[in-house]
């Protein structure tokens, strides 16, 4: 394919890596790996605060572009000048749900989203499910969006052997068996109902075995613990993706009763280390996971706890997931994503 002149948004670039970010890197991986050129418009690196590289992106972005490159804003977020411009907007949680976000954040978005999504000239999401949301809640957005479904980076994503799993067992101090659950510590991954659900284990299930949940807290999401933390619930906070493959690989079974997600990148992750999974039967995860693991409804604790028992007690059924699962997940390659979008931004360039 003949190329053409593309920027990418480089807001992202000093943010912690999250699965929007991580995204961006790895379709941009892609790209370079594809031999497909392109220029990374950034905000200058002493601008420290995001607040301030928000105010760079809107008023100053747009007057660095050149000639008639188009620019692709990969994390839902873009300057509103620039028409030229194709934006992947992963989700609209923040519009749905805006209690589950810190009040300034949803107001900045609600004000800065319509007139974005009308002046782009393209609009990438990553399910059917967050398409339907984003026509429901922006009719003018129809005929402008696009799915293409995230990959699985599985030279990354692979399970691994008993040495580094060890390994990785002293360095969290994790002795006993365990659940895992990974995500930012925010509203819609339900921790609250998780802890619910684990709380209503038999007593000797919870002693023989821990939950990990694995994940940082973020300043645009407003969620605190409410529910009691048993004495067999560990919190990592943030972990490095290096050693994900590994805990994945290591635990039991992979938890992920999200109330709200665009895509759900870690149950393909899970799957792809052979490891079983269970999720909810709602929002792309229904999309995602159905057929491919245990999915319950995410606001019942009472659903996610029984979940639990059913596959900690019976190591037939997460071996039956494992195999039905494994195949599945590495079916999402980063390098059809790329190719897509890539193939989609070029079409838009010249539209």
């Amino acid at each position: 394919m003949k190329e053409f002149p593309l920027a990418i948004n480089g807001h992202f670039l000093p943010q912690t890596v999250a699965g929007v970010q991580r995204y961006a890197y790895e379709i941009i991986r892609q790209f370079e790996q594809q031999g497909h050129s392109f220029r990374y418009v950034k905000p200058p690196g002493s601008l420290q605060s995001d607040t301030l590289r928000q105010l760079w992106m809107q008023g100053v972005m747009p007057f660095k572009m050149k000639g008639d490159e188009l620019l692709w804003s990969p994390t839902n977020i873009g300057p509103v000048a620039k028409k030229n411009h194709v934006i992947t907007l992963h989700d609209i949680s923040d519009q749905l749900y805006p209690e589950w976000f810190d009040r300034k954040y949803v107001q900045w978005r609600s004000f800065i989203l319509p007139p974005l999504l009308k002046r782009v000239k393209g609009i990438i999401t990553v399910s059917e499910y967050s398409k339907q949301t984003i026509l429901e809640q922006f009719p003018f957005t129809k005929g402008k969006v696009k799915v293409i479904y995230n990959g699985v980076e599985t030279d990354h994503f692979y399970s691994r052997d008993r040495q580094e799993i060890a390994a990785l067992r002293r360095k969290f101090d994790l002795h006993k068996p365990f659940v895992i659950t990974v995500g930012s510590l925010d509203p819609r991954k339900n921790l609250n109902g998780l802890l619910e659900a684990w709380n209503q284990l038999p007593e000797m299930m919870r002693k023989e075995t821990d939950l990990v949940v694995a994940g940082g807290g973020m300043k645009t999401f407003a969620f605190e613990i409410k529910e009691k933390i048993d004495n067999s619930v560990r919190f990592l906070g943030y972990v490095p993706d290096a050693d994900l493959p590994g805990l994945y690989t290591a635990a039991e079974a992979f938890i992920y009763p999200s109330l709200f997600e665009g895509f759900g990148l870690p149950v393909l992750e899970a799957m792809a280390c052979r490891t079983p999974v269970i999720t909810s039967n709602s929002s792309s995860l229904q999309e995602l996971a159905d057929g491919y693991a245990l999915t319950v409804d995410p606001h019942n604790s009472t659903a996610i706890a029984q979940a639990l028992q059913r596959m900690l007690d019976s190591r037939k059924l997460r071996n039956e997931l494992v195999e039905k699962a494994y195949s599945y997940a590495r079916g999402f390659k980063w390098s059809v994503s790329a190719k897509k979008t890539y193939d989609y931004l070029k079409e838009r360039q010249s539209s």
